[in-house]
């Protein structure tokens, strides 16, 4: 057993051999947890494991125990056999693509998410509507971290042409990545997106993950734990301090500068399914804090110059996304850090739902001062 459990430290160093006898649900070991744990077994012993036989396990003993009885019984799946799985897309910039005279991030965002159900969909063969778990309840690709990095907005044009390429791969049976592109003549867009399949509950604020009937579809899988998945787990379970980008190093804090309560606007806010849409996340976050007097103040004292601050166009974000709420709950804007440099802002925000408190959101954004033209 000590040997297995090497192998669970390698992505879990602070599991001891104590915890593997305790029950997983009183652990600190979540979903996303056990699907690294999952995967990291299922190819280190050769062998898959039901999802029947899996998901009755209250122990990782159990699960080790299993592996060990039933290694190479169950053949794993042959990757060489899956696809590579990749979409392609022309749009052309127009009013609906644009916001104060330049690219609309908002629509951007509700674009990219589309794009990876489209991808989503190709790898399965299945329409949006028609992913189901093995009862034939209806799954939802929930999106738990999206990144994406814009270059000036204003390089972005009515009636330019924008090329979007992407593709898909899989981590298990139940964790999508997606990485789009996109370019015009002058300007690209770079993202990656993260989505795990859910059932909804009738309260948002449990939504129950789950394993898609189909499983992987034709998605090609990933070898290794990627460090994307990582850096989610432990930014989530506050083992991280930093998140490291290829512009700015994030102090992950929670500290709290000033906040801002936000009410949900049913009729904007809330997705076709009835959740709070991925794409308000991070614009509920610039409407309660960007026109904020504290907020401006905190620039002056940090800058000899106080720019327009609605003149600050986003040009990266990295969105965690912990959890959901009902319509008609409340969320508080928190601004956990703000430094400047050289017409750039560097922004830490947490939302949390206020019912009961929990932390639903971390993003991390990088605005830089654009006037318009």
């Amino acid at each position: 057993m000590k040997k297995y459990l090497q192998l669970i430290q390698n992505d879990f160093p602070l599991i001891t051999e104590e915890d593997l006898y305790i029950p997983i649900s009183q652990t600190n070991i979540d979903s996303l947890d056990l699907i690294v744990i999952r995967v990291s077994l299922e190819k280190y012993f050769g062998t898959g494991v039901p999802d029947t036989i899996w998901y009755q396990y209250q122990t990782l003993a159990e699960a080790l125990e299993y592996f060990h009885k039933n290694k190479k019984v169950i053949p794993m799946s042959n990757n060489l056999e899956l696809k590579r799985i990749e979409y392609s897309e022309s749009i052309e910039i127009r009013m609906p693509q644009m916001a104060n005279s330049a690219l609309s991030e908002s629509w951007l965002l509700k674009y990219l998410g589309d794009f990876h159900w489209q991808l989503l969909s190709k790898g399965f063969g299945l329409r949006s509507s028609e992913f189901t778990d093995e009862n034939g309840n209806r799954l939802y690709a929930t999106f738990v971290r999206i990144t994406y990095e814009i270059s000036n907005v204003e390089f972005f044009l009515e009636n330019d042409i924008l090329e979007f390429k992407g593709e898909i791969e899989a981590f298990g049976d139940n964790t999508f990545i997606s990485k789009v592109t996109g370019n015009n003549q002058k300007g690209k867009i770079s993202s990656k997106l993260m989505t795990t399949f859910s059932l909804r509950q009738t309260d948002n604020s449990t939504i129950e993950k789950c394993i898609p009937k189909e499983k992987q579809g034709n998605i090609k899988q990933i070898e290794s734990t990627p460090q994307y998945i990582n850096e989610y787990r432990l930014l989530k379970k506050r083992l991280s301090n930093t998140l490291e980008t290829d512009y700015y190093n994030f102090t992950v804090t929670d500290n709290n500068l000033f906040e801002a309560e936000y009410s949900i606007n049913p009729y904007y806010d809330i997705n076709g399914v009835g959740l709070l849409y991925f794409a308000a996340y991070p614009i509920i976050a610039d409407t309660c804090l960007m026109g904020d007097p504290k907020l401006l103040q905190i620039i002056l004292d940090k800058t000899a110059e106080l720019l327009n601050i609605e003149l600050y166009r986003t040009i990266f974000r990295d969105i965690f996304y912990f959890g959901n709420c009902n319509s008609n709950d409340k969320i508080k804007v928190v601004l956990n850090s703000v430094e400047t440099d050289f017409g750039k802002l560097y922004l830490t925000k947490t939302l949390i739902r206020i019912s009961d408190k929990k932390v639903i959101a971390k993003i991390f954004t990088i605005k830089e001062h654009q006037p318009y033209t």
